[in-house]
């Protein structure tokens, strides 16, 4: 591809006015790397499962995690399991990027074979998953538990279903937003009637 460039300067009068300054071949290649050379690449880091899982592994040394779920140093808080899935990655508040939700349970407190289970909430900023707090969802002996199975517009939907030693019961959809300090049930249709 050739281009050439030519001046035309308001000042200038006759032949002039079409006068040429300078021929310019520009091959392909030469225009995308000035094309390249003009923009600055900012490459955000994908948010997958591995990235989750990173970010949760750092999570569980904190002393707001710690605290906030009542682990003790000494061994008797509970073993950390977060081999649970599905990891849940969409937008939760509304800034276009990917947040996360992670389960996780904790087994064995006070040394028995209870457990309960959770959802270690991360908000995205610009690549990077900070953990904000956890969503019970429910344990061993819980008569209700809560299973989230997308986040979709901002919305995280999932079922609540009758726990382990409970009558048996019906499976009830449920839909949750994000609030900056928990999670916020959204009302149904049939309930705010």
């Amino acid at each position: 591809m050739a281009v050439t460039i030519l001046s035309c300067s308001p000042n200038e009068k006759g032949s002039q006015q079409n006068k040429k300054v300078t021929d310019t071949i520009i091959t392909k290649e030469t225009a995308v790397k000035e094309k390249d050379s003009l923009v600055t690449d900012v490459k955000i880091p994908v948010i997958d499962t591995i990235a989750v899982l990173t970010a949760f592994k750092k999570t569980v040394t904190t002393d707001q995690f710690i605290k906030e779920l009542g682990i003790e140093a000494d061994g008797l808080g509970g073993s950390i399991f977060d081999s649970e899935r599905p990891i849940l990655i969409g937008d939760l508040n509304g800034d276009h990027q990917d947040d996360a939700i992670m389960p996780f349970s904790i087994e064995g407190r006070q040394g028995g074979n209870n457990w309960d289970a959770h959802y270690a909430i991360f908000i995205n900023n610009n690549g990077v998953l900070e953990y904000k707090y956890s969503f019970d969802r429910g344990g061993d002996l819980a008569e209700r538990q809560i299973n989230f199975k997308s986040i979709k517009n901002g919305i995280i939907k999932g079922m609540e279903v009758p726990g382990f030693h409970s009558e048996e019961g019906n499976n009830t959809p449920v839909e949750y937003l994000y609030r900056t300090t928990d999670l916020s049930e959204v009302a149904t249709a049939s309930e705010t009637k």
